[in-house]
């Protein structure tokens, strides 16, 4: 654009030019006026455009006054340059909004705390596990209502390094970690993730070690000393040593089922993908029927009842193994003289269910929720003497999970239980109906 002074050079030429004509024709005094009165015209003209750009810059939502000549110009220009600023505050309004919706909605908890710990801001997750609110604490101190010593001195650390891990100020039973964050302005962000499923996860790891340590240490030590016996015998007892060599041989066993048990668990967990096909579960449980009898020694009353010939469609190795697991449970914890029922049949929901029912002691209620829990007993000493080894209903249950089906527990302390596993509609292959519908059979030993 053409310099300011540039652009004035008509209007001083109109003034010259003016004043020379009245200046010739009135006199100086007439050319003075005139020209002083041009002059006046044109400074109240800027002056009145001058307050309407006021007015316009005090209120900018209004629209752009029309300005006459450069005033068009300047204008124009800056309502171009208002129209563009505008534009680019509703992008970064926006995206802000969008930033801290997002962050509305972490599952993590989220505080802006300014340079004295005062908060700014918090999300969703931090009033949920903080026991913040948005409404009430924004501005207060932070540690005067997270009243933990440990809290307190591990904000003051100011390690951004360093975490810490407490219980949730209003759920107890979450564990948290904190973190600390560094952002500019002199503000910090204060993270807390929920890592009670971590723990929860490591914990398990830690009794699962322990455990199989404790289940492996009776048997390793009762070989061990037979065999420390042995070699200090000169001339071992032949009868004694066969009474000797049976009880280690008990020990050996349960080792083997231990570590058996074991890799089956290992490969339920780590197999990603399963074989389907089609298993013949009346025939099944026809063959757990004999073994049951066989592991029964004629001490149990066992008994089928087949509703249905129906089949599903799954593993038959692993549907075999959480069954089988069933039938030897009952076997093993129900006293002589007890009965013993395998049942096959079709719910009412169209679901598949394979049960157990015996006569047994019976399991309080208190113990039913964690009976798939690994080497978990109701009594230990009554389960390690029956030869079990404290997996059985924890294969079941990762079977079942496989198959999309789940573990129901019924019992009663004195009146027995009954385990049945439930089988999705859709694993089930119709029996072929026949022309007269035959009775549900039922076979007793």
């Amino acid at each position: 654009m053409w310099p300011y002074w540039w652009r004035r050079l008509p209007l001083v030429g109109v003034l010259v030019s003016v004043f020379l004509i009245f200046l010739a024709s009135h006199g100086l005094v007439v050319a003075l006026s005139v020209t002083l009165l041009i002059l006046a015209t044109y400074v109240v003209r800027h002056l009145w455009q001058l307050a309407q750009l006021d007015r316009w810059l005090r209120n900018p939502g209004g629209p752009a006054p029309s300005g006459v000549g450069e005033w068009g110009d300047v204008f124009y220009l800056l309502n171009k340059h208002l129209r563009s600023s505008r534009h680019g505050q509703d992008i970064a309004t926006a995206g802000l909004e969008q930033m801290l919706q997002a962050t509305r909605s972490l599952p993590d908890g989220v505080v802006i705390l300014d340079k004295r710990d005062r908060i700014a801001w918090l999300n969703d997750a931090a009033e949920r596990y903080l026991g913040l609110s948005r409404t009430r604490d924004i501005g207060q101190f932070i540690y005067y209502l997270l009243r933990n010593a440990r809290f307190v001195e591990w904000l003051a650390m100011d390690d951004h390094g360093q975490s810490l891990r407490m219980r949730a100020p209003i759920l107890p039973e979450v564990t948290l970690s904190l973190q600390l964050v560094r952002m500019s302005l002199d503000q910090r962000m204060l993270l807390a993730h929920d890592v009670t499923e971590l723990e929860r996860v490591d914990a398990m790891r830690r009794d699962f070690i322990a455990n199989v340590s404790h289940e492996l240490r009776t048997p390793v030590t009762v070989i061990a000393g037979f065999l420390e016996t042995f070699d200090e015998m000169e001339r071992p007892d032949p009868g004694a040593l066969k009474k000797h060599f049976r009880l280690m041989r008990e020990q050996s066993d349960r080792i083997r089922h231990l570590l058996d048990d074991l890799l089956v668990l290992a490969k339920l967990e780590g197999e990603q993908d399963m074989k389907n096909e089609t298993v013949d579960v009346p025939g099944m449980v026809e063959v757990l029927a004999g073994e049951a009898r066989s592991l029964s020694q004629g001490q149990h009353e066992i008994a089928v009842e087949i509703a249905t010939r129906m089949k599903l469609i799954g593993s038959s190795q692993e549907l075999r193994s959480a069954f089988g697991n069933l039938v030897s449970n009952a076997v093993r914890y129900t006293p002589a003289g007890g009965r013993i029922t395998l049942r096959w049949r079709l719910a009412e929901s169209g679901n598949a269910e394979f049960s157990v029912v015996d006569t047994g002691e019976g399991i309080d209620a208190k113990h039913i929720p964690r009976l798939t829990e690994r080497f978990y007993r109701v009594d230990r000493g009554r389960s390690r003497a029956s030869g079990g080894t404290g997996l059985g209903l924890a294969i079941v249950k990762h079977v079942l999970q496989r198959h999309q089906g789940k573990l129901k527990v019924d019992s009663a302390v004195g009146k027995g239980s009954t385990f049945t596993a439930s089988l999705p509609a859709d694993r089930v292959i119709p029996e072929t109906v026949p022309d007269a519908e035959p009775a549900p059979r039922s076979a007793v030993a």
